[in-house]
């Protein structure tokens, strides 16, 4: 598992919900049930986990590592899904999901996902409640660079739903995002910090626009995956600030021989006028700790090589750059954020195309392991 989704603080919780676990099951079909599903695969006779999840009978309770540095660099979750089967479309779920980490991070909380293929709309919805210790890094002059120690006490609640645009790999619509929020700090507040920021309230509303076109949810082979939103937060929205957001994201996947598989991420942040400041755009890098960097922009591209050595292992090699910076007349200036790292993959569920593995990744300040479910890009 890993911890994302555009890093700020918001998102943090929603990858631990969503990334590692949500798209592991959220594409599993059904068929009929058998007696007694097996742990090993009819046609190679290697572990595999397909027919455990096929027969699960709508439900599937799930184990997971947290690894991300930011929040102690070990934790677990254990996350429970009740899935209804739809005839033609990925089933309907309902998750549980509570986990803990090293550095008394703590969290609970549950989604919704629903699909109506007849009228091609999907959506989802969901809550957690969030005890987040993390720290956050500032320029202080002459002194240089500094971390706060900062405790959230985060209760969002979203929904978002998209509509497949005629027979096309397009989907559009909108997502709403209702943020509660505390703010805890030993000492006088740093600098940064406005005392209205204490307390508060963020209220989001924007469109969505989607393109998929790759071949498996899970660990892709060939396609692309381009996400743009561009959330609004007014006194209108119910909000206490006034900003916007844009985040715009490609994931591309290319074939390169028959055991090879290039991809290319790349990804653009920015907001606009002045949100709070645990929300700004941070880095997400494998290797590179959550909120270490952050700026009102951030830009970034990551490589990813996966070598198959068999039909069910393969090999890792990725690197990655990136910018967090306020305003491009900065852009130079601004630290540059690096990765590099190896890791494997096994193929533990191949009906699904399902891969999992270990990468370590290190980066300018620090270093982390990561469990991945699927692709580490998933979003």
């Amino acid at each position: 598992m890993r911890i994302s989704y555009h890093i700020s603080l918001l998102r943090l919780w929603i990858s631990i919900v969503l990334t590692g676990f949500f798209y592991c099951i959220s594409f599993t079909t059904f068929s009929q049930k058998k007696a007694e599903p097996s742990f090993r695969d009819e046609e190679d006779g290697k572990f595999d986990l397909s027919d455990w999840i096929i027969d699960a009978n709508g439900f599937v309770p799930i184990p997971l590592l947290i690894t991300e540095p930011a929040l102690g660099g070990f934790g677990g979750a254990l996350g429970l899904a009740f899935l209804n089967p739809v005839p033609g479309s990925p089933p309907n779920i309902t998750t549980v999901l509570a986990g803990y980490t090293a550095n008394k991070t703590w969290f609970i909380g549950g989604i919704h996902t629903k699909n109506i293929p007849e009228k091609g709309i999907k959506y989802r919805y969901g809550t957690v409640y969030a005890n987040v210790n993390i720290s956050l890094y500032r320029e202080i002059p002459v002194v240089g660079e500094q971390e706060f120690k900062f405790n959230f006490k985060m209760l969002p609640v979203f929904f978002e739903g998209t509509k497949q645009l005629g027979d096309s790999k397009w989907r559009a619509g909108f997502n709403y995002t209702f943020l509660w929020n505390r703010v805890g700090y030993n000492g006088e507040l740093p600098y940064f910090v406005p005392a209205k920021e204490i307390n508060s309230h963020i209220s989001m509303i924007g469109p969505v626009i989607q393109y998929d076109s790759r071949d498996n949810v899970f660990t892709p082979n060939k396609g692309t995956k381009v996400d743009f939103s561009y959330t609004i937060s007014q006194n209108w929205t119910g909000s206490d600030y006034n900003y916007s957001r844009l985040n715009i994201a490609n994931y591309s996947y290319w074939p390169v021989s028959k055991n090879w598989i290039l991809g290319l991420r790349a990804e653009y942040q920015q907001v606009f006028n002045s949100p709070p400041f645990y929300l700004l755009p941070g880095i997400n890098l494998r290797g590179v700790p959550a909120a270490r960097y952050q700026g009102l922009q951030t830009a970034l591209t990551e490589l990813e090589n996966r070598i198959d050595i068999s039909s069910r292992w393969s090999i890792m090699a990725f690197g990655g750059l990136a910018k967090a910076f306020n305003g491009f007349d900065d852009f130079g200036e601004s630290d540059l954020a690096y990765n590099i790292g190896t890791g494997y993959r096994y193929l533990i569920a191949r009906k699904f195309g399902l891969r999992m593995g270990m990468d370590v990744a290190f980066g300018p300040d620090d270093w982390g392991y990561y469990i991945i479910f699927g692709s580490n890009w998933l979003r």
